[in-house]
């Protein structure tokens, strides 16, 4: 009887060693990671609304936006993307172009003149211009339009989306 007892329990002794082996694979298999990440600001961007006014069929325009893009940027080489829906303006206009022009740039930065040229065929910059120093960066738009031949007088606004994306 006592053989009986001592085997029992020899057993019963295999099985909680089976299942304390089993507990450990499994938490062990469940262990979790911590990860943290912090959101940096790259810039601030401020675009202003401008008004273009009337155009006459078949006239062409030129008008200048001045200082209508504000943006600072908090690090060095950062891309500013442009996104417009200039595309839906091909029933309105011949013509829609929106030349980006740096109006002010930190001192030392190497970036000037016309930066990007927006039209209905080419409407968003893709990959981006680069700025190439942190600082406050100011820009003008001149908008040059050559209005179609429309049956009534068609308000019309274009849409621009401005970011700004960090390359380091």
């Amino acid at each position: 009887m006592k053989i009986k007892i001592k085997r029992i329990a020899g057993l019963m002794l295999m099985l909680l060693s089976f299942a304390i082996l089993l507990v450990t694979a499994f938490v062990y298999e469940s262990q979790t990671n911590n990860v943290t990440q912090t959101i940096t600001e790259i810039a601030t961007i401020t675009l202003t609304q401008g008004d273009l006014g009337s155009i006459e069929e078949g006239e062409t325009k030129v008008s200048t936006l001045d200082q209508i893009l504000d943006v600072t940027t908090g690090k060095d080489d950062v891309y500013l993307h442009f996104d417009t829906d200039l595309e839906t303006q091909g029933s309105n206009y011949v013509t829609y172009q929106i030349d980006v022009i740096v109006d002010t740039a930190p001192t030392g930065s190497g970036v000037s003149g016309t930066i990007a040229t927006l039209t209905i065929g080419s409407p968003d910059t893709g990959s981006g211009v680069a700025l190439d120093l942190t600082g406050d960066w100011v820009f003008d738009f001149q908008v040059t339009a050559t209005a179609q031949q429309v049956t009534s007088d068609t308000p019309t606004t274009v849409t621009i989306t401005v970011s700004a994306e960090s390359t380091s």
